[in-house]
This record gives structure tokens, C-alpha cells and sequence, in this order.
């Protein structure tokens, strides 16, 4: 194998080639085999690269950044923002004893930050780590028959929690045939305290509508009352954890093993058990929105673009590494680790591998990257571990390069 010397023409990685083959052109260009501790820019000059200085003296994992403006990151097991601070950063203590286990990150339209770790779901707002929803009650109130003047017929009700995140999903919905004249009233010293609500039909009705809310436990219809307005969280449930969140459309995804949940639009916290989920055929390893559709990879790469009708798009016939993925401001795409190599994949749906033709890898479990904007030159930077480990690295303009774990900057 020959070597490269500095500021030599480079044409990128290449180690399908025979390593005597790796010339190509003319004026020196050649194919590298591999590439230690170097940059290549847009010319295919090679450079020496910089070096880097240790930013963090902790144990970090789990770090995520929003556009250069804030981040966060598990700092010795406490989930910590950052925001820059001169050369520095400063650091502002969130959760404490946090889990060893990666955690996913994802703005919402509310302007919190809403995180996952397979364990819990929740939000950051203003520093402070709360539920991303209101609990429900941990088990339906009965309505007992009292003496009134309703009309005789069946009645559905349900309650439901106003609290600080919102209003809670609803409890199972119950039934109660009233007899003509008759009424409806509870007292339930558990719910005192509480805000509750309390939704109930017309007689042999099918819609609930708000017609109590109470603090005390005590509600009491005894004459007709006209519905207010519907419940909002009617047949719906807590949205669990799961390895992966993100926003699409006004709505939270979460990938939980091989299932996709969703939200109703702008009920983040909450899903429908009924419908709100698309089952997938494996583990899905990357969940990454775009202005118009939703990248999804488990057994193949998948392009969805709404929630309410739209087919599964088959693109690529692989899936991608777990944790994997990366966006790109600058070039407006996202990025991710396939077992074929590095993947791009544009704001509509269009994805294309950038190594697969000129860099065979060994098999790999899972992956990590970053975008990078260096001396006027932009990279991806990408790590596979597990079976095998090395750091890809893909430049905006389609180039790729490699270069062995260790030398990441």
C-alpha cells in the first residue's frame, strides 16, 4: 500500500479496491484505502487535522444539541443542559440520577424538550423536568342513582384531571340506566383535592359532554343540564416510553420496540390505544421528521407523510444502527448509519448511500453521529460499534471518508 502525503489530491475512501489499485486520474488523485487523523476538503486536498481539547472532565453519554444554541447530556448519571458560556459551557443540573441507558431528545412546538429512555418518558421546561401529562385517575369513579329529574334512559360518563400538564386521559368510559325522575351523585374522599371533571351523555346519548367539575370529590346532577363542551381525551392513554422520541406534524412520536405510537395533534403526552400506533416487522432503529414526511427505518427504510390515511413508502431495503442518526442546518438533511454505510436523506423523501459503492463494512450493532463545521469544511461524522468499530466520516458534497475509532475529533 502506498501512502498519501499531505495535501495530495484525494478522490475519498475507497477499500474495494485492490490497495495497489487505488490510483485513479490524473495530476496524482488517488482513492485512499484508509485516512488516520486527517480531513479531506472539497478539492480532495488532504489535511492534517486539528486537534481537540477535552471540553468535559465528567462521564457523558446521551448528548444533543439544538443548532449551536443549547444542549443537553447525562453528565455522571444527572441530566444536565448546556448552554455556551464564553469558550466554556455552563451547566445546569435537571434530573438527577438518571439511568445508564441512552436517552432521546426532541423539541416540541410548545418550546419544551421533551425526553425518553426506555424507562420514562418526560418534558423539560425552563430547567425543570416534569410529566408530559397529567396522570389519570388510577381507577374510575362509580356514579351512584339518587332522586332527581332526569329523563330515563342509559347514561355514559367518564372523569377526567385537570392539572398543571394539561388534562388527563379520560377513564374508561361507564354506563348507568336512570329512571325517569331519577338522579346522579358521588362522594369520593379520594378525589378531594383534585380538579376533576366529570363528562356525561343525554339519555341513550353517545356524546359526553362537560357537565361538572369539582375539587372536593362531590358532584351531583339532578336535572337536566345542557352538554358543554366534548371530552378531548376521550379513549386515550399515557403515551409509554420508548428508545426513540420525536415531533411530526403537531404530533409526539415514540418508537417502542417495533411499534410507532403517535399523538393526538398537540396532545403530546397522551395516544389512542385503538388506532394511534403502526406496528413494523422489527425493532425500529431510526425515527428522524422532515418538512413534509417522516423517516422510518426497522427491517427497510420507510417515507410516511401523515398519520391519517397515507401508505408506508418502501426506500432502502436495509434498515439503519440504533442511534445513528444526525441533522445537517446546513445542508438541510439528516444523516444516519446503515449496514451499508452512511445514509443522506434529503427534506422530501429522497435518500441515497454515500459509501455503500465504494466502502464495504463489517457488521455493526449500533452507532453514533455528529455534524461538524471545521475551517470551512462540513462533515458528518459517524461511529459504528458493537461487532465492529470504525468513524465514517461524509462530507455535505457527497465525498466520504474513513478513519479508525479513536481519531474522531
Amino acid at each position: 500500500m502506498r501512502e498519501v502525503k499531505l495535501n495530495s489530491l484525494a478522490l475519498g475512501i475507497n477499500n474495494r479496491r485492490e490497495p495497489t489499485r487505488l490510483a485513479a486520474g490524473g495530476e496524482g488523485a488517488t482513492f485512499l484505502y484508509a485516512a488516520d487523523n486527517v480531513d479531506i476538503d472539497a478539492q480532495g486536498f488532504v489535511k492534517r487535522r486539528a486537534g481537540t481539547t477535552r471540553a468535559l472532565e465528567e462521564a457523558v453519554h446521551s448528548a444533543w444539541d439544538h443548532d449551536g444554541q443549547y444542549g443537553f447530556a447525562v453528565i455522571d448519571g444527572v441530566l444536565t443542559r448546556l448552554d455556551p458560556a464564553g469558550a466554556g459551557l455552563l451547566k445546569t443540573p435537571v434530573r438527577p440520577a438518571m439511568p445508564r441507558a441512552s436517552v432521546s431528545y426532541s423539541l416540541g412546538a410548545d418550546g419544551a424538550v421533551y425526553w425518553t429512555n426506555g424507562a420514562e418518558i418526560r418534558r423539560v421546561v425552563d430547567n425543570e423536568d416534569r410529566a408530559i401529562a397529567t396522570p389519570r385517575l388510577d381507577s374510575a369513579p362509580v356514579l351512584s342513582l339518587t332522586a332527581g329529574a332526569l329523563r330515563a334512559g342509559r347514561y355514559l360518563y367518564a372523569f377526567t384531571v385537570q392539572g398543571t400538564e394539561g388534562e388527563s386521559a379520560a377513564t374508561v368510559v361507564q354506563q348507568i340506566d336512570v329512571p325517569e325522575g331519577g338522579g346522579l351523585e358521588l362522594s369520593d374522599a379520594v378525589l378531594d383535592g383534585m380538579a376533576v371533571n366529570l363528562y356525561l351523555s343525554g339519555p341513550n346519548g353517545e356524546v359526553l359532554g362537560q357537565t361538572q367539575a369539582a375539587t372536593d370529590g362531590r358532584f351531583s346532577v339532578l336535572a337536566p343540564v345542557e352538554g358543554g363542551r366534548r371530552c378531548p381525551t376521550i379513549e386515550t392513554a399515557p403515551m409509554p416510553p420508548g428508545s426513540i422520541v420525536r415531533h411530526f406534524n403537531g404530533r409526539m412520536v415514540v418508537a417502542v420496540g417495533r411499534m410507532l405510537y403517535f399523538s393526538p395533534p398537540y396532545r403530546y403526552g397522551l395516544y389512542e390505544p385503538a388506532s394511534g400506533y403502526i406496528p413494523f416487522p422489527s425493532e425500529i432503529t431510526v425515527v428522524e421528521p422532515c418538512d413534509v414526511g417522516l423517516y422510518i427505518c426497522a427491517d427497510k427504510t420507510y417515507w410516511l407523510t401523515d398519520f391519517t390515511g397515507s401508505r408506508l413508502q418502501e426506500l432502502l431495503p436495509y434498515g439503519a444502527l440504533a442511534e445513528s442518526a444526525v441533522r445537517s442546518p446546513a445542508a438541510k438533511a439528516a444523516y444516519w448509519q446503515s449496514p451499508r454505510g452512511l445514509v443522506r436523506a434529503d427534506m422530501a423523501g429522497g435518500v441515497q448511500n454515500l459509501q455503500e459503492a465504494a466502502v464495504a463494512f463489517g457488521p455493526a450493532e449500533r452507532g453514533a453521529s455528529l455534524f461538524r463545521s471545521f475551517d470551512g469544511m462540513e462533515h458528518v461524522v459517524s461511529t459504528r460499534a458493537g461487532a465492529e468499530q470504525s468513524v465514517a466520516v461524509a462530507r455535505s458534497y457527497m465525498d466520504a471518508e474513513i478513519v479508525r475509532k479513536g481519531t474522531q475529533p
